[in-house]
């Protein structure tokens, strides 16, 4: 018989085939030493909050009770075998092998002094294509006791789940067959008691459910978290959730079993399932409840950009990035999140840069990174349309798509048709860069910010298009053709795109900087995605991802370095100044030096639609392999890796990892309208 929920008794810490429970074949992953683990599976679904189960077995962060920037850390126990006669096993001093198939912790822990073994499935209802049911407040629990005792024993299980703040309005709730529950000071203890015949085993199944619907954001805004609109309290939820345990647990393993049997690599399988744990640590989902709210009933969904590492709430400059499994398997939420950006746009079209720093959802930020954000946002209402083939909803939002676009172009202050860089950096400092990549001054007409420009263009033109606006259409041709001729005037170096030029810079690295950014073809994965046509060259895109290998990729082992010297030689960030000085905001934060996911990930998909999959593939290999292998940190992904040691570096729990979602349609070499008519999509949302 099948042990349960997996054999741990596999290769620990390295990629191996998993034959486990709900699997009808083995799945692709890796069993880790839970004690080695750095962060665990969050249980919580979308806005929901979660708590993490560490592969210590210990409660780890936990936001359930609105503890959102930063997570609550409690670090607690929450599972014990009591034997008859007094002995206490806490799941801690166990040995646990852990295996994550987010949203689901798999862990066989072992009492070997003890005869004892438990088999642990732990999840969260989050189910792609249904932001309903991937909405419920509670985590689900099925455990197996195992003794391999020749003598019958009698054990208790005592579950303690997080506590809610004393004296607070939030309940919790466990419910299951034959659990006798204690309420004492906001806690709960559950206790299961049973007697285990020689070599025998017994299993049990119970619902963990909270209910915190009100809280306040960092700029003291009051909200209600959208699950209160279906739920009454934590015992209507638990109620609910233990009644569909079996349709719910099959609705998760549908979607991954549907992953895990695609011919992708086995690590890009595992990936994808994991990278979608942001949805349940960064997320939060409002509810309409007043008459003024300008949200409509669907509520307002958000997504920060790290809660725990760098808590904003929508980056947009992240958002470009991460936003690719709202888009694809929630596009109703997607809406609200664009709907929240048009409504805070102001008069001369700028969007924001955030809903608000921290938690903070109605505290707008503007005149930050706004050479890229405006334009960003017009493209992501042009995704939605070829995601949902809506055109009312493509008209709703063109107005302020066109508003936006005309807003970025006032930024081309020397009418080449392209958009300037805007470092807003004292002397001696590097940050605000204000672009992405936000402690790497650049200056002048850069490769990225004006090639994201360009693809702004080609949508802005695509959209007008099909709003029947000739007149705006022939504007954005028009910009886009002057903008691309004085691209490659400015920014060819008969090799590569150099990662900026500024004319009015005459000492130090000006007016050039030939630089070769790893990202520098941003504009073609931006078109690549939407299904437009080439922006540059074919030979000169070429060309640059040749010197992106040999210069960037051969920099390092962990993907592809950001900046790199024509020589070969990593780029080290400067500031606008002749002083011996530098002030380093972080130490070792680097952003030229180093590996920034997200942005690598995109250019790794640039050698996959332009032919060179093994490339691409091996690029995003390599960066997965050092966060899910080297750094042991699969559900706590940093934004920048160490290019030496693959180790993190900054931005933990970070929005644009993603972006990883995108891979699959690059690799089927589609666009977002096909890849929503492929069959893996068909199968992920069949549920």
């Amino acid at each position: 018989m099948a042990v349960f929920p997996f054999n741990p008794d596999l290769p620990r810490n390295q990629w191996t085939a998993i034959q486990a429970d709900g699997f009808p074949d083995p799945a692709p992953g890796c069993v880790y030493d839970g004690h080695r683990l750095d962060g665990g599976i969050p249980l919580g679904g979308l806005g929901t909050g979660y708590f993490t189960l560490e592969g210590n077995g210990l409660i780890g962060h936990c936001s359930i009770f609105n503890d959102i920037v930063p997570p609550r850390a409690d670090f607690s126990e929450w599972l014990t075998v009591k034997i008859a006669g007094g002995e206490s096993l806490p799941l801690s001093n166990s040995d646990i092998a852990y295996w994550g198939h987010h949203p689901v912790a798999d862990l066989v822990s072992r009492f070997e002094a003890k005869n004892l073994e438990l088999g642990i499935r732990a999840f969260a209802p989050l189910i792609l294509g249904d932001s309903a049911e991937s909405n419920i407040p509670a985590a689900l629990f099925d455990i197996e006791i195992r003794s391999s005792r020749a003598e019958a024993v009698d054990l208790e299980l005592v579950i303690e789940p997080p506590k809610a703040p004393i004296g607070s309005t939030y309940n919790i709730a466990l419910a299951g067959e034959n659990i006798s529950v204690a309420n004492d000071d906001g806690g709960l203890t559950g206790r299961i008691a049973r007697k285990i015949e020689a070599n025998g085993s017994y299993r049990v199944r119970f619902v963990f459910a909270w209910h915190a619907p009100y809280w306040r954001d960092s700029g003291r805004e009051p909200h209600v978290n959208q699950y209160a609109a279906r739920y009454e309290d934590a015992a209507a939820v638990a109620d609910d959730a233990l009644g569909r345990f079996d349709a719910l647990l099959a609705g998760v393993l549908t979607w991954q079993n549907a992953i895990y049997t695609t011919d992708l690599p086995a690590w890009l399988r595992d990936a994808l399932v994991q990278g979608l744990y942001s949805l349940s640590k960064n997320t939060v989902w409002i509810a309409k409840t007043r008459k003024d709210e300008w949200w409509d009933d669907t509520g307002w969904f958000t997504h920060n950009e790290s809660h725990t590492g760098c808590p904003i709430t929508e980056t947009m400059v992240c958002r470009m990035h991460g936003h690719m499994p709202a888009l694809f398997f929630y596009p109703e939420l997607e809406r609200t999140s664009l709907e929240a950006f048009r409504h805070f746009q102001i008069l001369d079209g700028e969007i924001p840069f955030s809903y608000g720093m921290e938690s903070s959802m109605r505290d707008p930020r503007y005149h930050c990174q706004h050479p890229l954000n405006s334009g960003q946002y017009a493209q992501m209402i042009y995704r939605l349309y070829l995601r949902t083939g809506d055109r009312g909803l493509l008209a709703h939002f063109y107005d302020s798509a066109k508003r936006a676009i005309r807003y970025q172009h006032s930024l081309d202050d020397d009418d080449d048709g392209l958009v300037n860089d805007q470092a807003h950096v004292q002397p001696t400092e590097l940050w605000p860069a204000n672009q992405f990549y936000d402690i790497w001054p650049w200056w002048g007409t850069s490769a990225y910010v004006a090639g994201t420009w360009l693809a702004t263009l080609s949508c802005g033109e695509a959209m007008a298009k099909e709003m029947d606006d000739e007149a705006f259409a022939t504007e954005c041709a028009d910009w886009l053709k002057r903008g691309i001729a004085a691209y490659q005037d400015k920014l060819w170096t008969g090799e590569y795109y150099r990662l900026w030029h500024d004319p009015a810079k005459t000492s130090g690295e000006g007016p050039d900087c030939d630089v070769s950014l790893g990202n520098q073809l941003m504009a073609q994965w931006c078109v690549k995605i939407t299904g437009m046509a080439d922006i540059l060259p074919p030979e000169q895109v070429q060309s640059a991802l040749g010197a992106v290998k040999r210069l960037n990729m051969g920099a390092t082992r962990h993907g592809i370095v950001n900046g790199v010297n024509p020589d070969g030689s990593r780029y080290i960030s400067k500031p606008d100044s002749d002083a011996d000085q530098v002030v380093d905001i972080l130490p070792n934060n680097d952003h030229a030096t180093q590996v920034f996911v997200g942005e690598n990930l995109c250019a790794a998909m640039n050698f996959i639609y332009y032919g060179q999959r093994d490339t691409g593939l091996e690029i995003a290999r390599r960066i997965y392999e050092a966060i899910a292998l080297t750094s042991r940190t699969p559900w706590k992904q940093h934004c920048l890796i160490d290019a030496d040691t693959g180790l993190p570096v900054w931005g933990e729990d970070y929005y644009s990892n993603m972006v990883i979602w995108a891979l699959p349609m690059a690799c089927a070499n589609q666009n977002i309208a096909e890849f929503m008519q492929s069959e893996l999509v068909r199968e992920i949302t069949s549920t």
